[in-house]
Formats: structure tokens, sequence, C-alpha cells
């Protein structure tokens, strides 16, 4: 039992499995949420795309008045994505504000 801690193949093994571990600490505490937050920027620009299209869909229905159908684009967007309405609100803001 003693001649098996003292050869270097299983110190090789002790130190593989303890490089694994390491490893795996590393992808759970750092990669794994930088991925998330790329999924989350990446749903944000969707979001504010559709804004955009929405918005401009209701000026050109609607040549002067269109910022009176803003809750027409907000319902869209809600309805679409499935977000909450304050999300969609701010979106729909930001898109006519940059018009």
């Amino acid at each position: 039992m003693e001649s098996l801690l003292f050869e270097p193949a299983s110190w090789l093994n002790v130190l593989g499995s303890f490089g694994l571990l390491l490893a795996g600490h590393i992808a759970t505490r750092y990669v794994v949420p930088f991925l998330k937050i790329g999924k989350r920027q990446r749903y944000a620009e969707l979001i504010a795309q559709l804004a955009d299209e929405f918005t401009d869909e209701l000026r050109n229905k609607h040549d002067k008045s269109w910022a009176k159908y803003l809750d027409e684009a907000v319902d869209k967007l809600i309805i679409l994505l499935g977000i909450s309405p304050e999300i969609a609100r701010r979106a729909i803001k930001a898109a006519a504000a940059r018009k």
C-alpha cells in the first residue's frame, strides 16, 4: 500500500485530478457568467432593433401624429417578446427619441 504513494504515476494522477477540479472551478466562476452576459446583451439588442422597426412603421403609417400611437408599438413588443411593459415602454421611448 505504501509503495503506491511513492510511485511517480500515482502523483501524476493526483495532480491531473486536481487540475481538472481547478479547471472546473475556473469555468463555473468566470466563463459561465461571461456567457450569460453575452446572451443578455444580444437579447437587449434584439429589443432595440424591434423597437426601432415598430417606431419606423408608425412613422410611415401615421405621418405627423405618429407619436400618439406609441402604445400600439409597446403592445406589439410585449406580445412578440413577452417582456414586461416597463421594459417595452423604455425601449419604444428610446427608439422614438432617436428619430
